[in-house]
């Protein structure tokens, strides 16, 4: 287990089954507001950093035993979906298995798209959820932290380029962070960045940190830098709240056990720890002591999180 987790619940995909495609930090970005640590393999190598075999099986499985409707298979977890070599068959596989059953999204920073491979491994999914945190190459060094050989203007063309041939829906998802990128002068530029892509994507996601970022000077902008942007990014929407949703236990013998496997990928708030703690119908007060031993307690934005890094 842990390659596929979920479903958990995605303030834009409903429940989503997730898939992890790399060990824990492994990325080409170490970005100031990732909810789970630093970068420890910093890498822009694309290979099967886990048997592709080993993943469709575990898919496979979780899916017969799952309790929870599935909305979308995603990819997403601990690094950079696309630096897996495998990617494109395992979602071929889903498509030969499963026809149209299945919604597939990726969830991706976005930085490999000028790799034709990388375009048509990812031709067949429903979504394609990449980033555009910064308004040019200099806050993209501040806010992402790219691997050196990565320039941001070969990852917007590579954008557009992917753009232009995919059949499916592209919805952006931008991270805005107070005194980063959270200025009008930032946002505008951003939002010409958005314009330029042709056609412009479905949907934009203006989000904020809302979990425990592993910068700790990392803050919510104010609320009416995210109304600017609102107003001033074409095909806008918030997501910038907690996600609120059942996560799916029915594979865990015990809620310690299920809290420290989601937490490896979903920092979760004292309160949903002590939902699913009752979900086991386990005494609380053992369970926390326990698991305040195995994880982090970490205060951020006026919640108490359960982190593991």
């Amino acid at each position: 287990m842990g390659n596929v987790f979920g479903p958990v619940p995605s303030r834009r995909l409903g429940n989503s089954l997730g898939i992890n495609l790399t060990p824990l930090k492994t990325c080409n970005y170490s970005c100031v507001y990732c909810q789970l640590g630093k970068t420890t393999n910093f890498t822009n190598e694309r290979k099967e950093y886990i048997p592709t075999e080993e993943i469709i099986e575990e898919l496979n499985e979780t899916i017969t035993k799952t309790q929870i409707p599935i909305d979308y298979i995603t990819f997403v977890g601990d690094g950079e979906p696309t630096l897996h070599s495998g990617i494109g068959e395992i979602i071929k596989w889903i498509r030969e298995k499963y026809g149209d059953k299945y919604k597939i999204a990726v969830v991706t920073n976005g930085s490999l798209f000028y790799l034709e491979e990388v375009r048509k491994d990812l031709k067949n999914v429903d979504v394609i959820l990449p980033s555009i945190d910064a308004p040019d190459e200099k806050k993209y060094k501040l806010i992402n932290r790219p691997i050196m050989k990565i320039e941001y203007k070969k990852v917007l063309e590579g954008l557009k380029m992917f753009v232009k041939e995919f059949k499916g829906k592209v919805w952006i998802e931008i991270m805005l962070i107070k005194g980063l990128n959270d200025s009008r002068e930032d946002i505008d530029k951003i939002a010409e960045i958005i314009k330029s892509i042709d056609p412009i994507p479905e949907k934009v996601f203006i989000n904020v940190p809302v979990r425990p970022p592993v910068e700790k000077w990392v803050r919510i902008p104010e609320q009416k830098s995210i109304l600017y942007a609102l107003k001033t990014i074409p095909n806008s929407s918030s997501i910038a709240f907690r996600e609120e949703g059942e996560f799916d236990i029915s594979r865990y013998s015990n809620s310690y056990e299920a809290i420290l496997d989601i937490t490896l990928k979903h920092p979760l708030r004292i309160e949903q720890a002590k939902k699913i703690i009752s979900e086991f119908n386990e005494n609380t007060e053992i369970v926390v002591n326990k698991l305040i031993k195995a994880l982090k307690i970490v205060e951020y934005d006026n919640e108490k999180y359960l982190i593991k890094w």
